[in-house]
Formats: C-alpha cells, sequence, structure tokens
C-alpha cells in the first residue's frame, strides 16, 4: 500500500467502496463484524484517532503547529463562508449546471484528514502529523452544516464541533502529563489509517458517483480553484513552508457524502438536490482521492530536487 502516495488510506477505501457498490449489505450481520467492517464505528476510529494525535501535541510546540496548520486552515474556513455566502446570493439553492448549493457547500468545506495524515506521514514533519486533530475538525459533518447555517442564517449546532474537539483535548492531557503515553500513543494514529479508510470507502457507492459524471468533474474543479492557489500562495509565500500541507488539507473526504442528507433532515427544502449532491460529492471524493497524493508527490519530489541544487552555505 505504502507504494501509493496515501495508499495507506486509499486502498482500504477502495476496496471498501467496492464491497459496499456491491453488496452493500454484506458486513450488515452485527457485532463485530458490522462495527469493524462498516460505517457504523467510523466516529469511534476518528474519536480514537484524534486522542493520539492529540496525544502527540506537545503544549510547548502548540504555537509552531498553530502557526502552520493554524493559518492554514483558518485561511480555507475564511474561503468557505465567503464562497458560501456569494455562491448562495448569487444562484440560490439550486445552484448552477446541476451543482445545487448543498453540494457546493459540502465539497468546498471538505478536508480529508486520513489522507492529510497519510500524506504528512509520508512527507511531512512530527509536528504537521500531531495536527491531525485540528485537520479532523474540518472533516466532520457539524462543519459544512456551519457554513450552511451561516449562509443561511439559521439556528447552529455546536455539539458535534465540541465533541470533536474533547479527544484531542484529553489526548493532551494525557500526553503532557505522561511523556511514556505519549510514546505509547504516537503509533496509534498510523496504525487506524487503514481502519479509517476502509469505514469512509464503506459509504461510497462508486456506481453512483461515476454517474455524476459532469457535474462531479466540475465540483472538483471549482474545489480545487477555489482552494489550491490561496493556500499554496499563504504555505509557500507567506509562511516560507514547502506547501506539502496546503495540497494534504486539499481532499474531500467520505463522510461528507453524508452532509447532504443531514442538512436535508432540518431543512426540508434540500432534500430535492440531496441524491444528486451526494453523487457528485461522492465522485470528488474518488477523484481528490487519486489526484491530491499526485500532485503532493509531485511537490515533494520538486522540493527535493530543488534543495539538491540549491548550494549550502
Amino acid at each position: 500500500m505504502k507504494k501509493f502516495p496515501g495508499g495507506l488510506l486509499l486502498v482500504p477505501m477502495l476496496l471498501s467502496a467496492i464491497f459496499y457498490t456491491f453488496a452493500p449489505n454484506l458486513f450488515r450481520i452485527g457485532g463485530m463484524t458490522q462495527a469493524m467492517f462498516t460505517t457504523d464505528g467510523l466516529n469511534y476510529v476518528i474519536g480514537v484517532t484524534c486522542f493520539c494525535s492529540g496525544a502527540g501535541l506537545n503544549i510547548h510546540r502548540i504555537g509552531k503547529v498553530l502557526k502552520k496548520q493554524g493559518v492554514l486552515l483558518l485561511t480555507k474556513i475564511i474561503i468557505c463562508v465567503i464562497a458560501s455566502i456569494v455562491f448562495i446570493q448569487l444562484f440560490g439553492q439550486s445552484g448552477f449546471l446541476g451543482i445545487s448549493a448543498v453540494a457546493f457547500i459540502a465539497t468546498i468545506c471538505s478536508t480529508n484528514p486520513s489522507l492529510y495524515l497519510a500524506l504528512e506521514d509520508e512527507m511531512g514533519t512530527p509536528d504537521d502529523v500531531s495536527a491531525f486533530g485540528l485537520v479532523g475538525l474540518l472533516c466532520v459533518p457539524a462543519y459544512p452544516m456551519l457554513i450552511f447555517g451561516l449562509s443561511q442564517a439559521t439556528a447552529i449546532d455546536w455539539m458535534p464541533i465540541l465533541s470533536t474537539l474533547i479527544p484531542i483535548l484529553l489526548g493532551m492531557l494525557v500526553g503532557n502529563l505522561d511523556e511514556n503515553m505519549a510514546k505509547f500513543l504516537a503509533p496509534g494514529v498510523s496504525v487506524l489509517t487503514p481502519f479509517m479508510g476502509w469505514s469512509f470507502g464503506a459509504n461510497i457507492n462508486l456506481i453512483n458517483a461515476v454517474q455524476s459524471g459532469v457535474q462531479g468533474v466540475i465540483i472538483t474543479i471549482i474545489f480545487y480553484i477555489l482552494m489550491l492557489p490561496i493556500l499554496l500562495y499563504v504555505e509557500m509565500k507567506l509562511l516560507k513552508k514547502d506547501g506539502i500541507s496546503s495540497l494534504a488539507i486539499s481532499s474531500i473526504a467520505g463522510m461528507s457524502v453524508s452532509v447532504p442528507t443531514l442538512i436535508a433532515q432540518s431543512n426540508p427544502s434540500i432534500q430535492p438536490f440531496v441524491a444528486s449532491a451526494t453523487a457528485q460529492i461522492a465522485f470528488g471524493v474518488v477523484l481528490t482521492s487519486i489526484i491530491t497524493p499526485y500532485l503532493a508527490k509531485k511537490l515533494n519530489t520538486r522540493n527535493h530536487v530543488h534543495d539538491l541544487k540549491t548550494p549550502n552555505f
């Protein structure tokens, strides 16, 4: 799996998606099998990973982590808020070219923390890896629901965001009180990555994703155009870093497939757009899971070549 960029996540995710596409109820037999091989255990796996990553977040280095990942995530949030408000003001709920507002917001607000982890574990630094929990905050459906609420001026539910923060904070507490526990828990982040990949894939129907066709491609292109140029500029020009983190947070999470349905539960007017939005997002998940690791590998190779050519005085 490690022969491919992000393969530790992507290979299990693809295998799981194949099973879900052609035999969606194969593992729904109850007990441990259902908890492990369906989406039922997803939140637990993410929670444990957040806890382990939090344990590796040394309080003395948190300023360094926030200075890089914090700035990038804040930049991404600002882009999402502005773009969402502008989109709804210009096109309304029905959107344009078959891309509804709910599909647009769920897509641009998405970040796949597992792919971030796989790429940073391979190409980044320990501080980059320890920021997994922060990146995970932009993965939960509560985040695009929050942005959707802001753009619609509707009520906001803060509890899902709080529920993501608690494992991170408890992990930080344990890791900073006991350095040996921090070292013990650190490998858990990488070990859990394939399990997260499988859980994400267990909610992706590849046939429906491919059927979204043109709209799925368009929404993916829009995602990259809105995110990458600004994030890369901030990281490489302002923060003077290598740009890998900007790419690592620029992919669509499998969990985002559930966002249109969740928003429709509290806003029935969104229901007519749920099916198409879900298919478009799923296709975006597949495309960005392939494109983002490729771009990250190319950028990482270019950086290494540049470093070799730069004389050391």
